[in-house]
């Protein structure tokens, strides 16, 4: 059964529908439980509940959810503007079944606005609303603050329907022939949104080559490193085409290896060369997770760039090719080995790459070769667990158990297995570790946040690639797991996900306001001492754009979780943010405990668009022996202040 949005909908009607629908189920009525498999087949196990009746309703008219069943029925009985603004909400969201469902209802919606007619590629009518009022090309409206360049630029319409892809690069024309600038941008230091980044990020070579033939920054907003993950060279060939630079320090070959696209890795590094950069010192760096994450074509384009097969993971304490050993990367091992590499891999190197490869008889061998092998294997070579748990091995993560891996296993990170296996979208790992005894609610040190919260951002982030995260969310609920803040606003689950998660009754975290009680009511200490003249230079630095004056306070070894790992690269940092324009307000300076706390304001000039709000973040510089050698990155005042102590000092070397 399967019908459409009905002219006048009703939504009282509806709700009976639903009601109707969840009684006959819980009778096993054969026609409604059909329908409950054919369209909400994860419904959760048990009493039919009337959230997930309304799910089918919905599903039944072409809509993903009942909040958004009920949000179209609102746009077709509300006002034509309302109309289109749910329109191009949803389709601007990659919210495809929504829009896709509204469109049916409503085939007339882009005479409604200029924002829906964009999103949809129609030119024709973009070009009837300018004739009737020509300011309308660059008006900012109310609810993004968003000129119709940008609606165009962020639209998924090209995914779901392809033969659209030539009406919105038209519809670009019209916007930019009308005075629309290339440029159009809103200036966030995040969430920064730009017609060229838009176009990119969406993977739309039509309009990305539609602005850079007009002249758009092909640097602006750094599009070149979504380009470099997208496993779809076009729009990384049009940027460089243009101009972009391949900046050295940054993701963009990261990107591109961890994409395992070793065409993209190769043009990178080619145009890294001729800007005169430094190819093969970007090469070498990318080289040890490149044996790691990538296949023999990405480890060959690093080693053609000029790599060194020699290359150290100064972070892990080991080269590359005892790290292409412990993954298992047989292939990629071999191919440095051949370029030059020195094996320096021992039994614990041979026994964890067993292990991942899920060979008993060649791990079992090692041990009873070494019987002391796992009394000498350290925490990191524990936690090696956890990385097979995300890549969706289950004999690899099975036979580890069995060998005497611990579910509880934790890496540099504090993920545990059930995290990673969770993020990855790996159903048979999951369950695997669950019967292992694994704490579904165990957090992790970087997000505080639980295998529940890791298994919906990751069905949002890496949506389209192999895994099931209906499944996984099915599994740990199920468990007992915490329903508690695992859905993050800013990093949204799947729609199919979304859905099994209103039907739980687990709603979306809200977006406080930042405000004066928000903030820890301590006063600010004064600092005296080292910290305070770290402070001092620390808010002269920041003042003045000083790298200079930043560069000696950081230790050779500064840490900067998930960011640097030694001060040129946080240098680098620094130098890429100026260039991007990012302009940093010092609001506030404070020594705490073992640290100096600034308070910044973030913030970018826009273009085109309703300015963003400046951003508020809180930087904790830890300071040891007249040094930084950690730096973390806070929301809030009160998380910075609260942070907890760190394990044990590093030390100077």
């Amino acid at each position: 059964m399967s019908t459409s949005l009905p002219e006048r909908p009703d939504l009282d009607q509806l709700r009976r529908q639903a009601k109707e629908l969840r009684d006959a189920a819980r009778d096993g009525d054969p026609s409604a439980v059909e329908r409950f498999a054919r369209h909400h087949p994860s419904a959760p196990r048990g009493t039919v509940t009337l959230a997930a009746a309304q799910l089918v309703i919905a599903r039944e008219l072409g809509f993903s959810s009942w909040p958004r069943l009920k949000a179209a029925v609102d746009a077709r009985t509300a006002a034509p503007e309302r109309r289109a603004e749910v329109f191009a909400t949803a389709s601007i969201e990659g919210r495809t079944r929504e829009a896709k469902g509204i469109l049916d209802a409503i085939p007339d919606v882009a005479r409604s606005s200029l924002a829906a007619a964009a999103v949809l590629g129609d030119a024709e009518q973009v070009r009837r609303a300018l004739a009737v009022d020509p300011a309308a090309a660059v008006a900012i409206d109310e609810v993004r603050g968003w000129p119709p360049l940008l609606y165009v630029c962020y639209s998924s319409w090209h995914r779901i329907d392809p033969g659209r892809a030539a009406g919105m690069a038209d519809a670009v024309r019209v916007l930019l022939d009308a005075g629309a600038s290339p440029d159009t941008n809103n200036g966030a230091s995040e969430g920064y949104r730009s017609a060229l980044k838009g176009s990119v990020e969406l993977n739309n070579p039509d309009v990305a080559r539609v602005l850079l033939e007009a002249g758009a920054n092909p640097d602006q907003g750094r599009p070149i490193a979504d380009a470099a993950g997208l496993r779809d060279n076009r729009c990384l060939e049009l940027l460089l085409s243009h101009g972009a630079r391949v900046v050295a320090g940054t993701w963009t070959v990261g990107a591109a290896v961890y994409a395992d696209d070793g065409h993209a890795v190769a043009l990178l590094l080619d145009a890294m060369e001729h800007d005169g950069a430094q190819a093969a010192r970007e090469a070498t760096e990318a080289l040890t997770d490149g044996v790691v994450d990538a296949s023999s074509d990405v480890v060959a384009a690093l080693l053609g760039a000029g790599a060194d097969p020699n290359a150290y993971d100064n972070d892990r304490g080991m080269s590359a090719l005892r790290r292409a050993v412990r993954a298992g990367r047989d292939e990629n091992a071999a191919l440095i080995v051949r370029a030059g590499a020195t094996d320096d891999s021992d039994d614990i190197d041979r026994f964890l790459g067993a292990c991942v490869h899920a060979d008993r008889q060649s791990a079992e061998q090692l041990l009873a070769e070494h019987p002391d092998l796992r009394d000498r294997m350290t925490e990191d070579d524990r936690a090696t667990v956890v990385e097979t748990a995300g890549s969706g091995s289950a004999a690899g993560v099975g036979l580890m158990l069995d060998l005497g891996f611990s579910p509880h296993a934790r890496n540099s990170f504090g993920e545990q297995p059930l995290h990673a296996a969770a993020y990855a979208g790996s159903a048979d790992v999951v369950r695997l570790l669950i019967d292992a005894g694994a704490d579904v609610d165990g957090r992790d040190a970087r997000f505080d946040a639980t295998p529940l919260a890791f298994a919906t951002v990751g069905s949002g982030e890496r949506a389209g690639q192999i895994g099931n995260w209906v499944e996984v969310v099915h599994l740990l609920v199920d468990a007992g797991a915490s329903r508690d803040g695992v859905w993050i606003s800013s990093k949204p689950p799947s729609e199919d996900v979304a859905d099994l998660l209103r039907g739980y009754g687990i709603t979306p975290d809200g977006e406080p306001e930042r405000g004066a009680d928000d903030e820890d009511d301590r006063a600010p200490s004064p600092g005296t001492g080292v910290l305070d003249d770290v402070a001092r230079h620390l808010r002269a630095a920041y003042r003045d754009h000083d790298l200079a004056l930043l560069g000696p306070l950081l230790h050779p070894r500064v840490q900067w979780t998930g960011v640097c790992t030694n001060s040129g690269e946080v240098l680098d940092w620094y130098r890429n943010l100026l260039a991007d324009g990012i302009q940093a307000s010092v609001e506030s300076v404070e020594v705490d405990r073992d640290a100096v706390v600034v308070g910044l304001s973030l913030s970018r000039p826009a273009e085109g668009a309703r300015p963003a709000p400046p951003e508020r973040r809180y930087q904790v510089f830890t300071v040891e022996n007249t040094q930084v050698i950690d730096i973390r990155v806070y929301p809030d005042r009160a998380s910075a202040l609260t942070r907890p102590a760190r394990d044990q000092p590093r030390g100077t070397q």
